[in-house]
């Protein structure tokens, strides 16, 4: 194994969703990533981009910004370390919805739909498991998101 792939896989180790994987399944999963490094303020990537990475934060943080209206953007989150982005261009070959930047220096491994087809043709096993993590991740969101949704509706009707 070489020490890249040594480097990514104790990245996995540190990451929760990872939790329940062997070390051994952290190994052959970190063969398929790539350690990623933004000093604060570089953009990871951009609103309308085709870029298909699936982005595990391991520290640092990054703001999502959307452009509004007239085009300015506009902060819409923030995620800090043990965070996941852009599972939505990763799993539909979308444009990339809105602009992620570094707020602080940030580490994260990341991952393209070429990867995953790998694993999937050379470790099925290895690949339900990480499926089964990424379908977790989007109902996670899809029900924040509905909920925030319902807080605002509710709001305004009041």
């Amino acid at each position: 194994m070489t020490e890249r792939v040594t480097d990514i896989a104790r990245l996995i180790d540190q990451l929760p969703i990872f939790a329940d994987l062997s070390s051994t399944e952290a190994d052959q999963l970190a063969s398929y990533f790539r350690l990623k490094k933004w000093v604060s303020g570089e953009v990871l990537f951009h609103e309308g981009e085709n870029s298909r990475d699936l982005i595990f934060l391991v520290s640092g943080s990054v703001a999502i910004r959307k452009k509004d209206k007239i085009g300015q953007q506009k902060d819409i989150a923030k995620m800090d370390g043990k965070n996941v982005l852009g599972e939505a261009a990763f799993v539909d070959s979308s444009l990339r919805s809105a602009t992620a930047v570094a707020t602080a220096d940030t580490i994260g491994i990341a991952m393209t739909p070429d990867h995953l087809d790998s694993i999937c043709e050379y470790n099925p096993a290895l690949a339900i498991k990480l499926l089964k993590k990424i379908n977790r991740l989007l109902a996670l969101k899809l029900r924040k998101t509905s909920k925030e949704f319902a807080e605002v509706a509710a709001a305004s009707k009041a």
